[in-house]
């Protein structure tokens, strides 16, 4: 049924695809709220990629608390196509639930800056609402390099405090010369990974990491894509500041051209975001999350393509015929493994009520206390043949699994900082991490030659 405000709240979220923040205020019943918000997000997980059809369209959607008010986050980057549909979904699930109040974009409070939404690279912030005398966040250290004939255009907090972010904007030209006014500031640079500064909606990234004096973070240099011939072109210089920071393993000197060293892939470029991103204890989950969806990404090739006329085997055997003579590459052992920890973290996912449970998915341990999907293997009984079973059951648990594991990953490398353990941990529960190197490895074994 029409509600009155969704051509306005559509609007909204076509304007806003990478930022959107969906809020429900005045309701009698808030955690009824924030349940029906939270039956939203699950539906809009389940809405696929219009390129990437084995990947979910959001990059990240999930219900926070702002004071006692749920609101929907949502980063589906440019899909502006979507954005009636999610305003729908939105709406149905806070109608079906009987929830009062007003669904409304979230209230900003006043800032005490021009906000461009070019200068707004990362999740889990929040504005700031006022700034010290040097017209900087206060967690700034003093004498700290303002950028020079610059606007400010953004000011923010990370949720947990641990972080403040500043940005400045400027159309004269770019902002030669402020690294090295870093630099003479006693800021000593560190490389950033190039998986984190290729394919950037904006163009001609300079990033680095900065460290001084026990404190630290990283500047940005980049410029905006004009939309159009009359559109104006802008400058942006961004910087991140925490009070206690590590130096870099590595020191390098800052160059302000843009990025184009070559873009690694495999295993190596895994390591390298993981070992940036995250501490120790997290790299081998996210390595092997990075297989899983790697795996999986190229499984789904296999599955979706034509069909032979002719053949009229049932599909699980067709399935099954398919992927042999890629996941062949792994012995019975590997194959176990796989879908073993794999299932792991979508258990893990399930329990965490992130996900809604798929129907027909009950999960059991076999004898030796490994994982696998009863109702599958009970479907496949009798259809497919007995060698064919750990293939068919493996490359089916990564092409559904994987995707599904990679998504509470998502937002990580659009954080300003390091994450804490304790975000992710919980999606490794019950693997060891000799279980996660094992099956890391096993699947990277899918693309030797």
């Amino acid at each position: 049924m029409p509600h009155p405000d969704e051509p306005a709240l559509v609007a909204y979220v076509a304007d806003n695809p990478s930022g959107t923040a969906l809020a429900v205020y005045d309701a009698t019943d808030p955690a009824a709220a924030r349940a029906a918000l939270e039956a939203a997000a699950a539906e809009i997980y389940e809405i696929r990629h219009p390129d990437e059809p084995e990947m979910s369209l959001p990059n990240w959607c999930a219900v926070l608390d702002d004071d006692g008010v749920p609101v929907l986050h949502l980063d589906m980057k440019d899909e502006i196509r979507y954005a009636a549909l999610v305003v729908r979904i939105v709406l149905d699930e806070l109608a079906s639930a009987g929830v009062d109040g007003r669904l409304e974009p979230k209230r900003q409070p006043e800032a005490p800056f021009e906000y461009d939404p070019n200068a707004d690279l990362y999740t889990d912030m929040q504005p700031l609402t006022e700034l010290d005398g040097r017209v900087l966040p206060p967690g700034f250290p003093d004498g700290f390099p303002v950028p020079e004939e610059a606007t400010l255009v953004l000011a923010e907090r990370s949720r947990d405090g641990t972080a403040e972010h500043a940005a400045w904007r400027r159309s004269t030209g770019p902002f030669t010369g402020y690294l090295e006014r870093l630099r003479a500031y006693g800021c000593t640079f560190g490389a950033v990974p190039r998986l984190l500064t290729v394919g950037n909606v904006m163009s001609g990234t300079v990033r680095y990491t900065l460290w001084r004096d026990g404190a630290g973070g990283s500047v940005t240099l980049y410029q905006s894509w004009p939309r159009s011939t009359r559109s104006p072109l802008y400058w942006y210089v961004s910087v991140v500041w925490q009070p206690h920071a590590g130096p870099p393993a590595v020191a390098v000197d800052a160059d302000e051209a843009p990025d184009i060293r070559p873009v690694p892939s495999g295993p190596a470029a895994a390591r390298e975001v993981a070992e940036f991103l995250l501490p120790p204890e997290l790299v081998p989950g996210y390595e092997a999350v990075a297989a899983f969806a790697t795996a999986a990404h190229a499984l789904e090739q296999l599955v979706s393509a034509r069909p032979d006329p002719v053949d009229r085997r049932p599909n699980p055997v067709v399935l099954a015929t398919r992927f042999a003579p890629v996941l062949g590459r792994l012995d019975a052992g590997q194959l176990t493994i796989v879908r073993h920890t794999c299932l792991t973290m979508v258990a893990n996912l399930l329990a965490s009520a992130r996900r809604p449970r798929p129907a027909g998915l009950t999960l059991v341990p076999d004898e030796d206390g490994h994982l696998y999907a009863a109702d599958l293997r009970e479907h496949m009984r009798g259809a497919v043949e007995t060698e064919l079973v750990p293939v068919f059951e493996t490359g089916l648990t990564l092409v559904k699994g994987g995707p599904m594991v990679a998504e509470p990953l998502s937002g990580i490398q659009s954080s300003a900082v390091r994450a804490p353990a304790d975000r992710y941990a919980w999606l490794f529960a019950g693997l060891e991490p000799e279980q996660l190197a094992a099956a890391r490895d096993a699947c990277w074994r899918i693309f030797e030659d």
